[in-house]
């Protein structure tokens, strides 16, 4: 059985979608992901250029496993490996998500709980106010462009469908919060 490293799995979907993609690999007999130690293991005669190309397809990365003492990796390499790459993004993404959220606020409820001033065109202009709130809320709710986060991402597009609250009410003489 060989034995490779998969990078970029995050849940047990993406460990399936890898799965799935090398086992269709002509010449796969099975294949075995373990999400929790980022491995998988590969019984047949296909080579493993096919399999790691198997793997990237599906928005992966993949490395074969050194063989014993004989592959060892350098200190550095190991560090590296061990090395935290992921939350710095997260703090960026944090950071970001709180300045939308201190600006959602301020416009949604900033004029009703505290009684801070608006822009004058927000004064009965409900479509603006929504417009502007459903976009901030999608911008915080969007994740990078990588396949694997898009098939994991579980946030609805809230910017793609703002019409169907601006539009239904103003067309069906529904009263809206702020109308007598």
């Amino acid at each position: 059985m060989e034995q490779y490293n998969v990078t970029g799995m995050s849940c047990a979907a993406c460990s399936a979608r890898v799965e799935k993609a090398v086992s269709k690999v002509p010449g796969v007999a099975s294949c075995s992901v373990s999400l929790l130690t980022n491995s998988m293991g590969v019984e047949g005669t296909a080579s493993s250029a096919e399999i790691i190309k198997a793997v990237q397809d599906a928005g992966y990365g993949a490395s074969p496993k050194a063989a014993g003492a004989a592959a060892a990796s350098s200190p550095s390499a190991d560090l590296d490996a061990l090395a935290d790459h992921e939350t710095p993004k997260l703090k960026r993404r944090l950071i970001a998500s709180l300045g939308f959220l201190l600006v959602l606020m301020y416009f949604s409820m900033g004029h009703m709980m505290w009684g801070w001033p608006l822009p004058h065109w927000f004064d009965g202009n409900h479509v603006a106010m929504g417009l502007v709130q459903l976009l901030l809320a999608g911008s915080s709710t969007r994740s990078s462009s990588s396949a694997a986060s898009r098939a994991c991402s579980t946030a609805p597009p809230t910017w793609t469908h703002w019409w169907r609250w601006v539009l239904r009410p103003a067309f069906s003489g529904a009263p809206t919060p702020c109308s007598p």
